[in-house]
């Protein structure tokens, strides 16, 4: 893809596949697919963001930034509530929507997504979603109320419909209980897709929010069915239209740090980075919370559109509440990422460019949010190549 910053060195961060090495007296591993995700480009194509004088490149909490089929390049903006379309070259081009509560407008947006060429966006406030189709007028769907919780998270397109996520019950010193809904393009609900845990809450010293260690459940979309997985299970469960069970990716996972040493690692880390003036409290905060039993063995997964799942292992340090992480997601790390075929199958692992944030993998090229060690935010497109 072309870019405002062209590579003069193409730095490639290489996929082991797996089943490449054949052990003697073994059967030879099957070959991996056409598609095979092979190598990320180190440097981006593209990057958009933090261009000094130019406000429209100023950005305040990106969510979920996507390629359209035609190369454009569409970031979300909660801060700003609203979405900003750059060209294939980097170069702006438009925005959608802003702060309010009339057609277009947002206040609270909270993920937004693609439908082939139509951009697709969530308000959990205002409860609706929001199509700004090609040389359409914009179209408003509003989420009704009904026997199921207000719905806050916006997952993604289905075959038919929405996929949208509320929490159901909560409280301190246990798991939040999720549930998935599917609403149809009109807004009426068409059904339950699946429950499952969220975030485990504490109270301790005067704060109250998510355990450091907590788990949660990550819900994607493929434009037509739902992914579901809650963390501490290495499993992923596909759900097809009316919530029918459409298969499952599962693994074994890797040999990981023990609970303790995780939680004191953690501790650590949250205290170090703290104020003098607030190490003490911020110890006795992170130390009330109960130990847990067993740590998450995943944090993320993304499906790419080309039949491939990728999966981003769970580490303590990148992933922790105390450390950056959020009930979303959406947070970097720095190992690799496992890579699955559409039947559960492992073909490999895959490095991220350091301090990625993936969002979107499409055929060509990963999407996601990079942020500096000030947290200031820019989009970036590293071109992917396949098998």
């Amino acid at each position: 893809m072309p870019g405002r910053f062209p590579v003069l060195f193409a730095l490639c961060v290489l996929v082991t596949l797996s089943g490449c090495v054949e052990e003697p007296g073994s059967e030879p591993a099957p070959a991996s697919p056409p598609g095979t995700p092979l190598a990320i480009d180190a440097a981006p194509a593209l990057s958009v963001g933090v261009v000094a004088g130019d406000t429209l490149e100023i950005f305040d909490r990106v969510v979920t930034p996507f390629v359209l089929p035609d190369g454009r390049l569409v970031v979300p903006l909660d801060g700003s509530r609203d979405i900003r379309v750059f060209t294939a070259d980097g170069d702006f081009a438009y925005r959608l929507g802003g702060e309010g509560e009339g057609p277009g407008e947002f206040l609270s947006l909270s993920a937004a997504w693609p439908r082939g060429d139509t951009i697709e966006a969530f308000d959990g406030e205002l409860r609706r979603l929001t199509r700004f189709l090609p040389d359409s007028p914009v179209t408003i769907v509003q989420v009704p109320g009904g026997p199921f919780p207000d719905m806050s998270l916006g997952v993604g397109p289905l075959e038919r419909g929405w996929a949208l996520v509320g929490v159901a019950a909560g409280g301190p010193g246990q798991r939040d209980r999720v549930e998935i809904h599917h609403f149809d393009r009109d807004g009426a609900h068409l059904g339950a897709l699946g429950s499952t845990g969220g975030i485990v809450r504490y109270v301790a010293a005067g704060f109250g929010g998510p355990e450091p260690l907590s788990p949660r459940s990550v819900f994607a979309s493929d434009g037509i069915r739902l992914y579901l997985g809650d963390t501490l299970e290495p499993l992923i469960r596909l759900v097809g239209p009316a919530g029918v069970p459409g298969g499952e990716v599962a693994w074994e996972p890797t040999e990981a740090v023990s609970v303790p040493d995780a939680l004191e690692q953690v501790i650590d880390r949250a205290v170090s980075r703290a104020s003098a003036d607030q190490r003490s409290a911020t110890r006795e905060r992170l130390e009330g919370a109960a130990v847990p039993t067993e740590l998450s063995v995943f944090w993320d997964f993304l499906p790419d559109g080309q039949g491939f799942l990728w999966v981003q292992p769970y580490e303590p340090l990148a992933h922790a509440f105390p450390l950056g992480g959020t009930y979303l997601g959406g947070t970097a790390g720095e190992g690799a990422w496992q890579v699955f075929t559409a039947d559960g199958r492992g073909v490999g692992t895959i490095a991220i460019p350091a301090g990625l944030v993936v969002t979107q993998v499409g055929p060509s090229a990963v999407v996601g949010i990079h942020r500096d060690d000030l947290g200031v935010e820019s989009v970036r497109v590293h071109r992917l190549h396949r098998k």
